[in-house]
């Protein structure tokens, strides 16, 4: 049993029933998690600091169906709420876990399913903020989960909860998590549940156990993370090498002190006031180390960017960090360039050369390419400068996206970085500087898998939909473009959410280049085997929620499905599974063939499906679909293009169809070709 890392390795079935309910600015997502994968989680750690808690908590549920647990971020909250879900509810009882993108928290929007049981977590200081308000309309609301045998378990944090500690009704329990498992304990946990059990030794070392002394859970899991990794980079090693991985023991000794103690007295040290000192001696190793001055550091953050690379890239990205810390916009950094073509160049060969700053940095450099001496150095000196210096934000995320290559995807140094940093200090609020830079960039391909990295991340994964579904309503083609890449890659992991945002772009595009896009990603969706009738019933759902009206998004999801084929036979005429009403769906998109004219070659395509033998079938749902709301602009281009498929007797679809329209005593008498308008 694998170890349950996040939220989302709970969701029982991506393609379930995931249930949605929404307003103009309110969405609330329910998703079904695996009650037995919960208790057969072998990386929980059933902590003695939780005993006291977790009673008084199963005390509370028994006495009330809504539980409010006052939780400290980063101490495991959702994973002690669902193990409780889990071990003190009836079988029967489904866990789901919830989602929100509100401005604010209403209790009319919270779910209340039969024989369910929720967890919400509340640690938004400005979106999930409740008011006294939000608590008297819990009431009711804990009476309707009640009498339908139902559970909540909201999950705050101690700072939101402050604004409503002395108005709590009696009625409402209230538990305080104040403490959490060891950070030791939980490293134990997971690497043995992860099979590394080799690695558990290097966990008793004293440095080690000193410095994760006061980590929290998460923090830990991470550590077992770049242990895992570190590991499995000196197997890889020793195995092109043909060495004894056995030799690496003490390398792989020191390189976990390191990351126990995140390089930080050397780190304090480079990024010491230069102005003061030039060097300071390491308490640690008793060595003078050097303070890098601004150049230098720049060229550290370039090399922590890049992993490794070309000593030349790595110079030009410093030098470009340099400029945009000094405030030089594009265009001026292009003078700059032109500049230096014919600048004076005798201060260069005056100063330090490129491959003594990378040695005094930490790096080595052979055959032209760089790389810090320690694999895990470089995220170190990232997530340092990003906590010591707030100032820089901002232009240190500009920097980064415009490190990022073309086309850039989840291995992109740039996009890695970028997610770190973020994921390290939980920073969702940079997001929308991510999307902002890289549009302004032309970039979007990194902002996209900076999204999507992130809405796979435990701690970051809410805010990102929540970005994602708010984006998707934003009439700029850009962004709506970077919502509909991002969505299209998430329904391989999260296609309910992911579904949901398509829909909310395709009924508000902005530009015709937005519907192609959301069309080419419901294509994907369709052609799917795993999500094809998934699908078919989802875009049914919206065809019956929007009626007669009809919708952008349905007409979309209808075109998509009709490419879809299974045996030779086009897949929405075989079907036994829910789907859209085919004729109103084609009625919908022969009436704006300016908008949907790949309908026709799908028709057609219809027509000579399986030998022409379903000709007949075909030719009556367009006859009927034409019968009412079809102009006849469109009917004179449907009946022209038909007439390209031709029966064995000769006579064609555009001819039949035509026919048909002549014997219609409403549409006989109108002349094909004039419009009705």
């Amino acid at each position: 049993m694998p170890p349950i890392n996040a939220v989302g390795t709970l969701i029982a079935d991506p393609t379930g029933p995931i249930h949605v309910e929404h307003r103009t600015a309110d969405l609330l997502e329910t998703a079904p998690v695996a009650r037995d994968q919960v208790l057969s989680d072998t990386s929980y750690v059933a902590a003695p600091e939780w005993r006291e808690a977790r009673e008084r908590a199963a005390s509370a549920l028994a006495e009330s169906s809504v539980l409010f647990l006052v939780v400290p971020r980063h101490h495991g909250s959702t994973t002690f709420s669902f193990r409780l879900l889990a071990e003190e509810t009836d079988e029967e009882v489904e866990l789901h876990v919830v989602e929100t993108s509100w401005n604010h928290p209403l209790a009319s929007k919270l779910p209340a399913q039969a024989k369910s049981a929720y967890v919400l977590d509340l640690q938004d200081s400005d979106r999930d903020r409740i008011n006294r308000t939000f608590l008297s309309h819990l009431e009711k609301y804990e009476q309707s989960l009640n009498q339908n045998g139902s559970y909540l378990i909201i999950t705050i944090t101690p700072e939101i909860w402050s604004h409503v500690a002395g108005q709590v009704p009696a009625w409402l329990k209230v538990v305080r998590l104040s403490s959490c498992p060891r950070a030791l304990d939980v490293a134990r946990k997971h690497l043995t549940a992860h099979g590394y059990t080799d690695l558990l030794e290097y966990l008793n070392d004293t440095t080690v156990r000193e410095n994760i002394a006061d980590w929290s859970p998460v923090r830990a899991v991470r550590l077992v993370d770049e242990m895992i990794a570190l590991k499995e980079e000196i197997t890889r090693e020793a195995a092109e090498e043909g060495a004894d991985p056995s030799d690496y023991e003490e390398y792989l000794q020191s390189e976990v002190r390191e990351l126990a103690g995140g390089w930080g007295e050397l780190l304090s040290i480079r990024f010491a006031d230069s102005t003061k000192s030039s060097s300071l001696t390491s308490a640690e190793s008793d060595t003078k180390v050097q303070v890098l001055d601004v150049d230098d550091r720049c060229l550290s953050l370039a090399l922590a960017v890049r992993h490794s690379g070309p000593v030349s890239q790595i110079q030009d990205d410093a030098q470009r960090l340099s400029d945009i810390l000094a405030g030089i916009s594009s265009s001026s950094q292009e003078k700059a360039a032109d500049k230096k073509k014919s600048a004076d160049l005798k201060a260069v060969l005056a100063g330090v050369g490129l491959r003594t700053r990378l040695n005094t940095i930490g790096a080595d450099v052979q055959y032209g390419e760089a790389q810090f001496n320690s694999p895990n150095y470089g995220e170190a000196l990232l997530l340092h400068v990003w906590d010591q210096y707030h100032p820089l934000h901002e232009r240190l995320i500009r920097w980064m996206v415009s490190c990022g290559e073309e086309g850039s995807t989840a291995d992109d140094p740039a996009v890695q970085a970028i997610l770190n940093v973020l994921a390290h200090h939980q920073d969702d609020s940079q997001l929308t500087r991510v999307r902002d830079e890289a549009t302004a960039l032309n970039k979007l391909s990194v902002a996209t898998a900076v999204l999507v990295g992130a809405a796979r991340d435990e701690h970051l994964g809410r805010r990102a939909r929540d970005f994602l579904y708010a984006w998707a309503g934003n009439k700029t083609s850009e962004t709506q473009q970077l919502v509909v890449a991002a969505c299209r890659e998430l329904l391989e992991d999260q296609p309910g959410p992911a579904l949901i945002r398509l829909r909310r772009v395709a009924d508000s595009a902005a530009d015709s280049q937005v519907s192609a896009d959301i069309l080419s990603a419901f294509n994907a969706a369709a052609a799917d085997p795993e999500l094809t009738s998934w699908f078919s019933n989802a875009v049914s759902e919206w065809q019956s929620q929007t009626g007669k009206a009809g919708s952008p998004a349905v007409n979309l999801g209808v075109l998509a499905l009709m490419s879809v084929d299974e045996g030779g036979l086009p897949w929405l005429l075989k079907s036994a599974v829910p789907k859209p009403d085919i004729v109103s769906a084609l009625r919908e998109l022969l009436a704006d063939l300016d908008s949907y004219p790949e309908v026709i070659d799908a028709i057609i395509r219809w027509l000579r499906a399986d030998d022409g033998r379903m000709y007949d079938q075909v030719l009556g749902l367009v006859q009927e679909a034409v019968a009412d709301r079809v102009g006849l602009k469109a009917l004179a281009q449907l009946i022209n293009e038909l007439g390209k498929v031709r029966q064995p007797g000769g006579s064609s679809a555009g001819t039949q169809l035509q026919d048909s329209i002549g014997a219609d005593p409403d549409l006989g008498s109108l002349p094909l070709g004039e419009s009705t308008a």
